[in-house]
């Protein structure tokens, strides 16, 4: 399905029509691919070939100063494209952003600014004209010379006059008027008769629609229309549909974008390097782009610039993933299958409910389990437990994923794997038993806060964890025979740590679990949450084993007073 080894091909880019180009240049970086472009003698050829959203992201992954050669070079068609995603915001127009736009197109080239001009919507300009300029005509019963003091400062025909809304493009208009008047005055006098009499929301409303009509001829919804993709669909209700997939005749260009973007490794390739029916190739594509352009619009990813794009086609790639792997247990062939029969749609809404579900979990907890009478909710859990619950309570949850590198911190990632649902709702029963144990201690959090030694590493109530509550109340076992939340004397402490050493910490407080949990298999999850805990205060603690006790306002175990 996709080119393999084209990387420094340099005789292939060159030597491959401009209609078999587009899959091998999107494996490029981007400066790359426009340096292979433009080093083609029909570098025209190849730009007019790209489908229009690859067209939208090859600029998006330039930068709109970088893109001139492109602007240059591009059909009127792709320009609409590009100018529908950037100057709308919803259904209003950014006038100044249009502006920006032009002023750019000009700049790479005034032919073809001119050529767009005149194949544009006659709505549109309209429309963007009303914003730029404020149009007037002289009165008739009026004499002219009096008129001229009272009227807009430009006129370019004595007939309409216009002052410019936007000062800092106020060369840019003029220069444009001027033109549109020097090519056509008969277009440019329509132009301005509608930009003074034509009722604003009414010319407005009718751009909109043509817009709307453009972007969902290339399978781009509006925000609501988009928003299917989040209906819940449990994975025994994914239904096999036959696609019927176009023959290659009827097929629109097709655009490559989020193929060239998808992870290389996952069910989702592997199963994608079973399928070598072209039709089918191709629908796919277009299922895979139109999928992650309403990922794109959903989420209200950031337009100006390639990394909402790129977010968009990598969530995509992540519940597709996700679907796949429910629906065939990890099996390639039935993955391939279910491909060839099952819309994307459906695969991505099987994974995103399941996803959705252990969010909903972790929301219900905070909002009414344990979290919800602690000051500061889940604030309480040490940061081993917080940044993983704090990452699924996102809009669009995220897991930490360790890294094949073991030098390197785990990252941030999207549910891939039915095997992230799982280590998911093992954490969840994790986030429970830790209010379980939270409740055993039995603390007054505001008492607990006005003791604390402001030196420490611990001096309000937003320092204190779940962890050091614990280490605290196994230290006053050790040191005073009750198992108690009560802050340590700061002045005893170099006596008092040498009582303290990890494995004997560790045997009261895994004793105190066994207590807690007794004939209950939640002393496993209790466990799980102070594992970490357990190792990190052997290695910190551990240095100090010639019992040269550290500075008190360095330990980070204890709650301490003064």
């Amino acid at each position: 399905m996709e080119p393999v080894g084209i990387d420094n091909d340099k005789e292939l880019l060159e030597r491959l029509p401009p209609g078999q180009l587009t899959p091998y240049l999107f494996r490029l970086p981007a400066r790359k691919r426009l340096e292979a472009v433009l080093q083609r003698a029909d570098a025209a050829s190849v730009i007019e070939a790209l489908d229009v959203q690859d067209f939208f992201f090859f600029v998006q992954e330039l930068g709109a100063e970088d893109s001139l050669p492109l602007l240059a070079l591009a059909r009127v068609d792709q320009l609409n494209h590009l100018f529908d995603i950037q100057w709308w915001n919803k259904d209003r127009l950014q006038g100044a952003m249009a502006l920006d736009w032009l002023q750019k197109l000009a700049a790479a080239s005034e032919e073809k600014l001119i050529h767009w001009l005149y194949q544009a919507d006659f709505e549109l300009l309209v429309t963007m004209f009303k914003q730029w300029i404020r149009v007037d005509t002289a009165p008739e019963d009026v004499d002219p010379l009096e008129a001229v003091e009272k009227l807009p400062r430009h006129t370019i025909d004595d007939t309409y006059y216009w002052e410019v809304n936007y000062p800092q493009y106020e060369d840019f208009i003029k220069g444009l008027l001027t033109l549109l008047f020097e090519i056509n005055q008969g277009f440019y006098r329509e132009l301005l008769h509608h930009i003074l009499w034509a009722v604003d929301a009414e010319v407005e409303e009718e751009a909109y629609r043509f817009h709307r009509g453009r972007l969902e001829d290339h399978a781009i919804p509006d925000f609501f229309d988009a928003l299917e993709i989040h209906r819940a669909l449990q994975p025994q209700q994914v239904a096999a549909v036959v696609k019927d997939s176009p023959t290659v005749a009827q097929m629109p260009s097709t655009p490559v974008f989020a193929l060239a973007l998808l992870p290389e490794r996952g069910l989702l390739r592997e199963a994608l390097s079973c399928i070598h029916e072209v039709p089918l190739l191709d629908f796919l594509q277009m299922e895979l782009a139109s999928l992650a352009n309403k990922v794109f619009i959903v989420d209200q990813l950031p337009m100006d610039s390639p990394h909402g794009l790129r977010r968009a086609v990598d969530k995509t790639a992540a519940y597709l993933n996700l679907g796949l792997d429910l629906l065939s247990f990890g099996d390639v062939k039935l993955a391939a299958s279910a491909l060839e029969n099952v819309p994307l749609d459906h695969l991505f809404r099987s994974a995103h409910t399941q996803v959705t579900k252990l969010r909903n979990r972790v929301q219900g907890i905070r909002d009414r389990g344990w979290p919800a009478n602690w000051p500061t909710g889940f604030g309480c859990l040490d940061s081993r437990w917080l940044e993983p619950v704090e990452l699924i309570l996102r809009k669009t949850p995220m897991i930490l994923r360790s890294s094949a590198d073991e030098t390197n911190p785990p990252g941030e990632d999207f549910f891939r794997h039915r095997e992230d649902l799982d280590a998911a709702r093992r954490f969840i029963q994790v986030i429970e038993t830790a209010g379980e144990m939270l409740e055993a201690l039995s603390v007054d959090p505001h008492a607990l806060a006005q003791r604390l030694w402001h030196e420490g590493q611990i001096r309000d109530i937003a320092d204190i964890t779940l962890g050091t509550m614990v280490w605290t109340a196994a230290a006053q076992l050790r040191l005073t025979g009750r198992w108690e939340v009560e802050p340590i004397q700061v002045h005893a402490w170099d006596v008092d740590f040498v009582r303290l050493d990890p494995a004997v910490l560790e045997e009261i407080i895994r004793d105190w679990i066994a207590e807690v949990f007794e004939r209950d298999r939640k002393h496993v999850h209790a466990a799980a949450y102070l594992d970490p805990l357990f190792k990190a205060y052997a290695t910190e603690m551990g240095a100090f084993s010639n019992g040269s006790p550290p500075d008190a306002r360095m330990v980070r175990f204890f709650l301490f007073t003064r």
